[in-house]
């Protein structure tokens, strides 16, 4: 108002030594700034109360105000420059509208959307014109039921040469879990609603298709050691799952029967760590015959993550320089690496077992990790890895070196005499960054470290504290054909090794782009729907406090109570960003939300303590 009155102001005293065009051109001053400062409120407003994902009640008003302005621009400002700042606020106005509907964790799917209008379909459409949409999704519902069938029964073998080593491994190391915990998990009911594909995406020689999956299950998590660790229920769920080829190949169908699609032969039932054909030596689950499945993402973090490959403007660049190096060479397959690596060493970690990490870290991390075994033993009654990124590219004495933001989710169990004695009261999500080496213009024989294979001759390995190959004598965590762990390293860590860094650095990305998308508001909604559920009550003050949150924030209201549901079936985790200060305001939400009944119960008191023990957050 002060801006306006001085622009008025001043145009008055104006006036009468003035012309037409002086006059016109003061309004002009004075009309583009009055838009410039609406334009700056409303950017204010969409992130505090937002319009984005949802079509929230303010998002109608905000377009509302937004037209009723242009009109009045179009009325009372002469020709044309009530046309140029009309169009300009509309313009201005509608990316506002883009930027914010992007920025946010819920996620809308068109599922009636033709694979033809799907982001990258042009170009992989040209590599692959024999590509068959209805067959693939046929492959994807396959992969998807009999994968829930060998979940259950804890048993990869009948689905392990449609998986990578990565996905492969995420599976294991939950079964491992499960049986140190006396757990089953049973799947009733279990109803596909939806496949679709969401994107392509070009990553070397491979391309990847991200598919989004909507499905019905009843799911519970039986315990037999506790009780306590039970937890299941009813839910609808989104997940999407990537699936990836190598460019150029023919297609040969590795799902309609249990045989190599190189040569025929029947494959083994019982195949584990190594998806191998006995008879002509094929890697199965290379991505070279048909589509295999990489990765699984939840909702929330595949809305928040950066597309591979794009993660910066010269990311692409310094990766195709990497590729030339390294023919083999493609971001999903060593991130596949990094996350199967990661989860091996976490649970060589959580069971103090040093022969199981030896042959793929090197000594400086086989030191940091064996002084990391804890007295007592601590498993996790759940462990998710999130999400994997490949985040920064360096050489270094002729060594390639990658660093990866891992994050993950895990509820801690501790046990004293096969006995629980404590347990955290939800899943808490970290990050940490990996590095990983190999020497520049290697090349990999096939065979890898992480699915107890010689890099150099093939020859099947154990986990041994030898570093030398039983066959050829080879060093096994040397750097020569294979991608070793060199490093593991807090965020903080990691920010320090950037600066010291920088100069070896081709790619220098900070870890906060995985994130890219989390704002505060979604973590806090997020850590509130879980801090909601603790009690295991959803009262009617409690639905009130989440549906006048989810309005303010923007959310849609409709999906709150399948936010709930998950909370209730222990899906949701805990979520913060690294900054103390977020975590700050974030915590005082969550407080505020377990007080929306003017009662705290104790669960509730548990996980707020737990929320502050887990992240070291200080409340004044």
């Amino acid at each position: 108002m002060t801006c306006s009155y001085r622009l008025r102001e001043s145009d008055h005293r104006e006036k009468p030594m003035g012309n037409k065009n002086s006059r016109s051109m003061n309004r002009v001053v004075f009309w583009s700034t009055f838009i410039l400062i609406s334009l700056f409120a409303l950017q204010l407003w969409a992130r505090a109360g937002g319009g984005g994902g949802g079509g929230g009640d303010k998002g109608g008003d905000g377009i509302g105000e937004i037209l009723y302005l242009v009109v009045y621009i179009l009325v009372r400002i002469p020709f044309p420059f009530n046309i140029i700042i009309g169009g300009t606020v509309l313009g201005v106005a509608y990316y506002a509208y883009r930027v914010q509907k992007q920025k946010t964790f819920v996620r809308n799917i068109d599922w009636d959307r033709q694979v033809k209008n799907v982001d990258g379909f042009e170009a992989f459409k040209g590599n692959n014109p024999e590509f068959d949409e209805k067959a693939f999704k046929e492959k994807v519902h396959t992969c998807f039921m009999e994968i829930q069938k060998a979940w259950e029964k804890k048993e990869l073998g009948p689905v392990r040469r449609w998986i990578s080593d990565g996905v492969y491994q995420r599976f294991n190391m939950q079964f491992r879990m499960m049986d140190l915990l006396k757990q089953k998990n049973t799947l009733e009911s279990l109803t596909v609603k939806n496949i679709q594909i969401d994107s392509i995406e070009s990553d070397g020689a491979f391309d990847i298709i991200n598919v989004a999956i909507r499905a019905i299950v009843v799911d519970k998590f039986v315990s037999q050691l506790d009780p306590s660790l039970n937890s299941g229920g009813k839910e609808e769920f989104l997940e999407f799952w990537s699936f990836i080829r190598k460019r150029g190949n023919p297609e040969k169908d590795a799902y309609s029967e249990n045989s190599c699609p190189n040569c025929s032969s029947p494959l083994p039932e019982g195949m584990g760590e190594v998806s191998k054909c006995d008879a002509c030596g094929s890697i199965i689950n290379s991505g070279e015959y048909d589509w295999v499945l990489s990765e699984i993402t939840q909702a929330d973090d595949y809305a928040a993550r950066n597309p591979k490959l794009k993660k910066a403007q010269e990311f692409s660049q310094q990766i195709t320089e990497l590729i030339a190096d390294n023919a083999d060479f493609s971001v999903q397959l060593v991130e596949d690496k990094a996350s199967n690596g990661y989860l091996q060493l976490t649970m060589a970690i959580a069971l103090k077992d040093q022969a199981a990490m030896r042959r793929f870290v090197n000594d400086k991390v086989f030191e940091k990790a064996s002084a990391a075994f804890a007295p007592d033993t601590v498993l996790f009654n759940r462990f998710y890895l999130n999400d994997v990124s490949l985040i920064g590219v360096l050489e270094e004495d002729n060594r390639n070196v990658l660093a990866f933001s891992i994050k993950s989710s895990c509820q801690r169990v501790k046990l004293v005499n096969g006995k629980v004695v404590g347990k955290d009261n939800s899943l808490f999500s970290e990050t940490e960054i990996v590095l990983m080496s190999r020497d520049k213009k290697s090349v990999n024989q096939g065979h890898s470290l992480y699915s107890h294979s010689c890099p150099g001759c093939g020859g099947p390995l154990a986990d041994t504290l030898d570093v030398h190959c039983p066959y050829c004598g080879g060093v096994l965590n040397s750097t020569s054909y294979e991608w070793i762990i060199t490093d593991l390293l807090t965020t903080g860590e990691y920010q320090e090794y950037r600066r010291t860094h920088k100069k070896e650095f081709l790619v220098n990305l900070d870890p906060a782009l995985v994130n890219k998308l989390y704002d505060v508001r979604d973590y806090a909604f997020n850590n509130v729907m879980v801090m909601i559920a603790a009690d295991g009550v959803f009262d009617e003050e409690e639905q009130k406090f989440a549906m006048e949150l989810a309005k303010k924030w923007g959310y849609p209201v409709s999906q709150i109570s399948s936010f709930f549901q998950m909370a209730m079936n222990k899906t949701l985790v805990i979520r913060m960003p690294d900054d103390a200060k977020k975590q700050q305001r974030i915590y005082k939400l969550m407080v505020k939300a377990a007080m929306a009944d003017n009662t705290m119960a104790p669960e509730e008191q548990k996980l707020l303590d737990d929320v502050r023990g887990y992240y070291k957050i200080e409340v004044s």
